[in-house]
């Protein structure tokens, strides 16, 4: 919402330190609140870090297939004897090793699948959370300049006035003009600072200038009755659906059940490991007569195995199932942390938007009208020149708190996102 300039006597203007935050020397770019979610979420240096873990996913998988033991070539040239061997010997593997040990390379798939769902619920909320912040500092400056501006049209109304209005008044609203003056460079400083927060998330250089669009309400959350004007009810109405929502699709929750897929890959694993593996020797053998006149050819053949008698992997399986029965009780302990997760976001998020719908239907226009009543009654001189200021001082407080109930509205959809696992709107 815009501040409306007054009338005013002659042209005003603007000082040099009305100028917005310096121009930085890179381009313009021009962003909507949706755009940079899925711009964080498709291109941040993080995701494509966690998607390049698929391919150590895929070397594991490969070298699971590829675990076969090479064969060894065995030479015998005993003298004592007389016999001379040439054969080959192989490892055999029995119980179904080779392909227990490709299952649990394939199950690390589903956790890399989890974590990239984790990753991106993380980014969705620091994306909306930093846009926020950032086009709250933008328009907050673009007010407070108004602000000026039409604190410096009074000041050339009364100075074309003079002696109707009290020298008083005019040095009170001088000092206003002061105040304001430096709350807009405090303002101009954290918007330079979001933008640069914005703009690493985004993967842009510091110097890129970026014009933000207002994240207008057109789409509200499905779980938000925009009639209802009661927080209270409304989070009662909208918490035990959205919990069983969160319970159902938050990745944590995914990723400890494709860890504990992983841990049953893996005893079965171990379980398959007490088969023994056969070795097996073949080949042919020559034997020659004592004086060497004649060699009577052969064939050998030789099997032996281990004897699983004392190491039947009791502790690999054991701590398989220790491990399993951890990822249990930390599931527990996860749902319970999301409950109170989405309990602590959802009644946020309830309360902030009808904070929001205050400012949207209440205060913002009783602020308007009231400036407006007084402007009209200073330009008949009905009303002091001080109270069309403090009037309009109030207008743009009041809008002030109005941006930044949206941007804590949108901080708690942003919570609300995190605490569910999926997008909230």
């Amino acid at each position: 919402m815009s501040v409306a300039p007054v009338a005013s006597a002659a042209p005003v203007v603007d000082k040099p330190e009305l100028g917005p935050t310096p121009t930085r020397p890179g381009p313009v770019q021009r962003w909507s609140l949706q755009q940079v979610m899925r711009a964080v979420e498709s291109n941040h240096p993080r995701i494509r870090a966690e998607q390049a873990r698929r391919g150590v996913v895929d070397a594991d998988v490969m070298t699971a297939r590829w675990t076969i033991p090479n064969p060894v070539v065995m030479t015998d040239s005993g003298t004592a004897e007389y016999t001379y061997r040439v054969g080959i010997t192989q490892k055999v593997e029995l119980g179904g090793k080779r392909r227990r040990r490709v299952a649990l390379a394939m199950a690390c798939y589903a956790v890399l699948d989890a974590d990239l769902r984790v990753l991106a619920a993380s980014l969705r909320a620091d994306a909306r959370r930093t846009y926020m912040e950032a086009f709250f500092s933008q328009e907050r400056e673009r007010m407070l300049i108004e602000l000026i501006r039409s604190i410096d049209e009074l000041l050339a109304i009364a100075d074309a006035r003079p002696g109707d209005i009290p020298k008083s008044d005019v040095l009170e609203v001088r000092i206003v003009r002061l105040k304001a003056r430096q709350a807009l460079e405090n303002s101009k400083f954290e918007h330079l600072q979001a933008d640069i927060r914005l703009n690493n998330l985004l993967g842009n250089k510091a110097e890129i200038e970026l014009e933000l669009s207002s994240p207008a309400r057109d789409r509200p959350p499905r779980w938000l009755d925009l009639k209802n004007d009661d927080w209270r009810t409304e989070f009662l109405a909208a918490y035990q659906a959205l919990l069983a929502e969160a319970l159902k699709h938050r990745p944590e929750l995914e990723r400890l059940l494709r860890e504990r897929d992983v841990l049953a890959h893996e005893e079965r694993l171990h379980r398959s490991e007490r088969a023994p593996d056969l070795l097996v020797s073949v080949g042919p053998d020559f034997v020659p007569e004592p004086d060497y006149s004649f060699v009577h050819p052969g064939v050998f053949a030789m099997v032996s195995f281990d004897v699983p008698l004392f190491d039947r992997q009791q502790g690999p399986i054991a701590s398989a199932r220790a491990r399993r029965v951890q990822l249990s009780l930390e599931g527990d302990a996860v749902r319970t942390d999301i409950a109170r997760e989405v309990a602590d976001a959802v009644a946020f998020a309830c309360f902030q938007q009808s904070q929001f719908r205050l400012y949207e239907r209440e205060l913002v226009p009783a602020a308007e009208a009231v400036y407006n009543d007084a402007l009209a009654a200073f330009m008949v001189n009905q009303t002091p020149f001080l109270v069309v200021v403090r009037a309009q001082e109030s207008r743009v407080l009041t809008q002030l708190e109005y941006l930044r109930s949206l941007t804590a509205y949108h901080t708690g959809i942003a919570e609300v996102e995190r605490a569910l696992g999926t997008p909230a709107i």
